[in-house]
């Protein structure tokens, strides 16, 4: 696990996909596998500079999962995008499609932070 330091000052540009989603319990071991699998392949795209992972219980067998993915640049996050589609594709992993299977409900999203609102 690498250290994710947020300094927005020393780097404005800095950009986050942050990713929520609801795993049902029995979908929580599959999820989690593709989600170490995702995570092994980001750590070695270029301007990658670490992630964090969340979880609340939102029911007895249900977990609300944050993944924040925090990449140096626009730049940076927009080829890792292209990366990570074709890495998804190369490896036959299609997302809606299994988290559809899984059960999982996903708000996924590419974000930044203004420094007007810091």
């Amino acid at each position: 696990m690498r250290p994710v330091t947020i300094d927005l000052q020393s780097n404005p540009n800095l950009q986050f996909r942050i990713d929520c989603f609801s795993v049902p319990g029995a979908s929580r071991p599959e999820f989690e596998a593709a989600m170490r699998r995702n995570l092994a392949f980001l750590e070695t795209l270029p301007g990658f500079l670490g992630h964090v992972v969340y979880e609340r219980t939102n029911a007895a067998s249900t977990f609300d999962i944050i993944t924040i993915a925090v990449w140096q640049s626009p730049e940076a996050i927009e080829a890792a995008g292209e990366k990570v589609r074709a890495h998804y594709q190369s490896i036959g992993f299609e997302m809606p499609s299994m988290l559809a299977r899984w059960g999982v409900k996903a708000a996924l999203g590419y974000y930044r932070a203004p420094s007007s609102l810091q």
